[in-house]
């Protein structure tokens, strides 16, 4: 190790020892921001038109060979260049100035680049350091709490789940509402697992129309820009980024053990009369009533008579683990900048079969070509594995899996080997037999290829023309095989399956922009769009049953018995696009954005392909008011204003057709195979579309010390896809249409302070970044007008997503008999509201209970530094929502055949009106889905991570720039309700099949 980091160290300075032997002297000095003195690290020193640099250090200090005549080029990203002439001194100390109005120089906004001080549309930024503070699986993830109007939602706790993503709420219920991901400039579709966190510099987020609208139909529900690390002018630099952490399961749901749920059997038998004896099926007054009733088999009733209880929950979970490396080289001359990385990423879960491990390898490259032409490509390879993706022991249903499990039940056998079925229960299996090796095998294997590759030429001073070319290949295989000793197969043959997906894409644009300032107070930059992108995907699949050996797995299915299917599929479709935008700006005073796109999709019919999608936004930057020049309360102050319409065309491709499928029908007493129509064509289909207004208002008070925006916005979707209804008569029962109409409000808000800056950069410093956004959601027309679809749960006025059901005021109690007789329900048994009074419970009296979108969200870090210290603290929030918790959904029987939470559960003994009393005969309790809704409200303590910057005597002590080091928890606290009353395991995923976990890791950061 000793001779390798030797290597490294002279691998590092080999160049400048070298260029050392030919240049006149040493220069040092330091660099520092003018204004607040404070030590700026990583600025970039060159010499100009050599490729000698450097950087500077934690310290703002620097050391370069120059010659007296060179000149030093000082470039810092939000700082404005400069530049120094070499004198007769070897001491040259440098102050670089902000940029005016904001930390960053500049702010992504598709297809190219703006000042943030020019911005008229509402765009969120998330800064480097924010995004570098949670360890993440993909970049969708590291936006969750991050972004005002932007919400983020794990879709499950299992390794490689990925989020679901909503931009400023949902406007569609059939063409999708995914925002669209440009990564280095180029659209892609699906895949965010396959990119790699650490290559990713910024996230930039837009939200309203005249910001999305420049991408015109992928634009309807937000765009994400995605911008990948490039090479710098300077010295090289080797990056190493490393974690390794531990993870645990976050809480056990709380289940009854063996004798509660002995007592629960019992109780389901005593609520039960028998016809025969005219007594309950369990008598108390008989003193052999466990062996008499026959409600226990032989294993229950030795595990009665022991005290044995298997917890069967602690007997599947384990420890897993998480682990990330990642090794970049970047660096540049004036001509050429590169960055190369190397990624590897491994994320073992809880439960054993589940786990996920990516492999990444990244290019960026930028080439000058003389003062006018620039190239550049950025290649993304990428090899990923995901396992147990579609597999669940944990929570499987109501006939199977680890929650549901009798704990009388007895999972070894006494030579130590798992038993088939623990009870005498026909249905239930071991869970056990699930994880071990083999007999359960569910993987997902991906490659994927993605280039962003671009050429820039500057035809005259202000005139350029870029084109970009983005092919993206991804290869997709997933097999699954099922042994026979699973619940699955029950003892039978063995079963397997794979599906092959093999996908195209790519997207070739041509961008034309011109940019010129006229006398002192006009400018004007116009950007014009020609581009085309297309996708192509075929699909196999084959399922068989009855492979004679288990060890074939999914890998030899010919030698199967029996094939029970075989399918194949394919898709195309194509996007071409032409857009224009002009940007005015009058005196820094005034701004106006003005941005048309043509849209023409395959998906749609002659006639129909083209959709027009125009935006205009205004600005006024107030701060550049005379009244305000000396204001000391704002040092930024603008107001924005913007309109604009964007379209959704997210079907699947051939809707505009009429469809068949395959049928059987006799032919002369035989069996034949035909077509028939299964759908109705539908050329009229065309773009939904959405119509946008925002205001906002950026702000900065006291020197910047507080900085933030607020944006109000409302919009408007018409044309909604959506299948209207037709007579069953007509042999079909819709048909694909744009009718209804939606509508979404919402406010946003941005905060960041420093709260506590101290002169000296080893003092402490505290500062605070918050955003709070809500957002209502609401249903104006749907296919028959202003009148509720009940049977799709569609309402008028309400969201997409309610929960739409009867309201449960209690329990029967004794006494009551007659009158729950009335309602047809039972005493013992849940009592609904009859809310149409009309004596009996009937559809009508169904109510909405509450929508999953919350009144309130919002994230909100602290970060705090002392000396070499960091500590910051990320907590994300929603707050006001409702969650359907499949936890104690319908396969929550209380039928007493499988286990419960321990539940307060009624019996004549405990008259309590929280669930009702076990019932043998009932396998659903009446009115059962009423036990299934909570308050969705929750904060969560997403991370902590507490680092220490090692000082530069340290750092150089081992031939490193700098040394950093942390530790992190992620999900330590959460704070819910439903975590803390009833027990559930995640009020963010309470439908998932994983339960939460936390992870303990440490890391660091070494750059060479």
């Amino acid at each position: 190790m000793k001779k390798i980091r030797h290597f490294i160290v002279l691998f590092t300075f080999l160049p400048w020892c070298l260029a050392a032997l030919g240049q006149g002297k040493r220069i040092s000095g330091k660099v520092t921001s003018m204004g607040d003195q404070a030590a700026l690290n990583g600025v970039s020193v060159m010499v100009k038109g050599t490729e000698r640099g450097t950087t500077t250090d934690e310290s703002g200090m620097f050391a370069i060979d120059a010659a007296a005549g060179d000149t030093l080029l000082f470039t810092y990203v939000g700082y404005r260049q400069q530049d120094v002439v070499v004198g007769e001194a070897s001491t040259v100390n440098i102050q670089l100035e902000l940029v005016e109005g904001s930390l960053d120089e500049v702010v992504v906004v598709g297809y190219g680049t703006q000042k943030k001080q020019d911005i008229t549309g509402a765009i969120t930024s998330i800064s480097t350091q924010a995004l570098r503070e949670v360890p993440a699986t993909s970049a969708p993830q590291m936006l969750q709490g991050r972004a005002a109007g932007v919400d983020v939602v794990h879709a499950g706790n299992k390794p490689g789940a990925g989020v679901t993503v909503r931009v400023r709420g949902r406007r569609s219920f059939n063409a999708g509402n995914d925002p669209l991901y440009v990564v280095d400039g180029i659209p892609i579709s699906g895949g965010f697992n396959d990119i790699n966190p650490d290559d990713i510099e910024s996230i930039d987020v837009l939200k309203d129309a005249s910001a999305t609208a420049i991408y015109g139909s992928r634009g309807a529900n937000g765009v994400v820009l995605v911008t990948t690390k490039r090479g710098k002018v300077g010295r090289t630099n080797i990056n190493y980024d490393a974690y390794y952490g531990v993870s645990n399961i976050m809480r056990y749901a709380d289940l009854m053990n063996g004798e509660e749920f002995a007592e629960y059997k019992r109780e389901s038998r005593r609520a039960v009369i028998s016809p025969v004896t005219g007594r309950p099926l369990y008598d108390d007054e008989d003193p052999n009533a466990d062996v008499n009733s026959g409600i226990f088999d032989a294993v229950e009733l030795q595990s009665i008579a022991e005290g044995r209880s298997t917890d069967w929950q602690r007997l599947m979970i384990n420890d897993g683990s998480m682990q990330n490396h990642g090794l970049s080289v970047s660096g540049g001359t004036e001509n050429t900048n590169f960055n190369i990385s190397l990624g590897y990423f491994n994320d073992v879960g809880i439960i054993k079969g589940q786990d996920f491990t990516r492999y990444t390898t990244r290019l960026n490259v930028d080439q000058k070509i003389g003062q006018r032409v620039k190239v550049g490509m950025s290649t993304l390879g990428s090899y990923s594995e995901r396992n147990g993706e579609d597999v669940n022991p944990y929570n499987a249903g109501a006939d199977f899996g680890t929650l549901t499990e009798n704990p009388l039940g007895v999972p070894y056998d006494e030579n130590g080997n798992l038993i088939f079925r623990p009870t005498s229960d026909g249905l239930r299996t071991n869970p056990l037999l699930e994880i071990v090796p083999g007999s359960v095998i569910n993987k997902s294997k991906v490659v994927r290829l993605f280039s962003s590759i671009y050429g820039e030429a500057e035809v005259f001073d202000g005139l350029k023309f870029r084109m970009n070319f983005g092919p993206d290949l991804r290869q997709d295989r997933k097999g699954d095989f099922r042994g026979s000793l699973t619940n699955v197969r029950q003892g039978g043959d063995p079963a397997a399956n794979n599906a092959e997906n093999f996908a195209f894409q790519y997207a070739w644009e041509n961008i034309l922009t011109y940019q010129k300032t006229i006398g002192e107070k006009h400018q004007l930059d116009v950007t014009g769009l020609y581009s085309v992108q297309s996708l192509q995907q075929e699909g196999t699949t084959i399922n068989v049953l009855g492979l004679p050996v288990e060890s074939l797995e999914y890998y030899n299915l010919g030698a199967a018995s029996i094939i029970n299917a075989v399918g194949s599929d394919y898709q195309k479709w194509t996007i071409l696009s032409y857009m224009a935008r002009i940007n005015y700006i009058f005196d820094q005073r005034f701004l106006l954005t003005l941005t048309g796109r043509v849209d023409g999709s395959s998906k749609f019919s002659t006639g129909n392909k083209w959709g027009y999608f125009p935006s205009f936004a205004l600005g006024w930057n107030l701060k550049n008011e005379q009244f305000l020049q000396e204001s000391n309360l704002f040092s930024n102050l603008k107001l924005r204003l913007s309109y604009g319409e964007t379209g959704n065309e997210g079907i699947m491709p051939y809707q505009t057709q009429g469809l068949v499928s395959r049928t059987v029908y006799d032919f002369d007493g035989s069996s034949a195979f035909g077509y028939r129509p299964s759908s109705i064509r539908n050329d009229g289909l065309k773009w939904e579309t959405t119509a946008s207004l925002n205001i906002g208002l950026d702000f900065g008070l006291w020197n910047n010390r507080i900085t933030g925006a607020i944006e109000v916005y409302q919009s408007r979707t018409t044309d909604l896809l959506l299948p209207r209804v037709l007579p069953i008569t007509s042999g079909y029962s819709s048909i694909l249409s744009n009718v209804g109409v939606k509508r979404n409000r919402g406010l946003e808000v941005s905060l960041s302070s420093l709260n506590i800056v101290s002169p000296d950069e080893q003092g402490f410093e505290w500062t605070t970044d918050l955003n709070l956004y809500t957002n209502q959601e609401q249903i104006l027309e749907l296919s028959q007008g202003k009148v509720d679809d009940i049977g799709n749960l569609r309402f008028i006025g309400q969201p997409a997503v309610v929960y739409y059901d009867y309201v449960k005021e209690g329990i029967w109690q004794q006494g009551q008999e007659a009158e729950a007789e009335q309602y047809s329900s039972i005493v013992g048994g849940i009592k609904v509201k009859d809310v149409n009074g009309n004596g009996v419970i009937d559809p009508d009296d169904r109510q909405i209970l509450g929508s999953d979108i919350p009144k309130l969200s919002g994230g909100l870090t602290n970060r705090f530094r002392y000396k070499g210290f960091d500590l910051s603290i990320f907590a994300f929030a929603r707050l006001g929502g409702m969650i359907q918790s499949t936890e104690y959904g319908t396969f929550r029987f209380l039928s007493g055949r499988v286990n419960q939470y321990r539940l307060d559960y009624w019996t004549t003994n405990n008259p309590t009106n929280a669930f009702p009393q076990p019932n043998s005969n009932l396998e659903t309790p009446y009115f059962g889905s009423t036990l299934r809704y909570f308050s969705g409200s929750f904060v969560k303590i997403r991370n902590i991570n507490l680092g220490y910057n090692f000082s530069g005597h340290v750092a150089r002590s081992i031939g490193a720039q700098s040394l950093w080091i942390y530790v992190s928890a992620q999900n330590p606290l959460v704070f819910s309700e439903y975590v803390s009353q009833y027990n559930g395991l995640d009020p963010e995923t309470p439908t998932n099949s994983t339960p939460p976990s936390r992870v303990f890791l440490a890391g660091l950061n070494v750059r060479f």
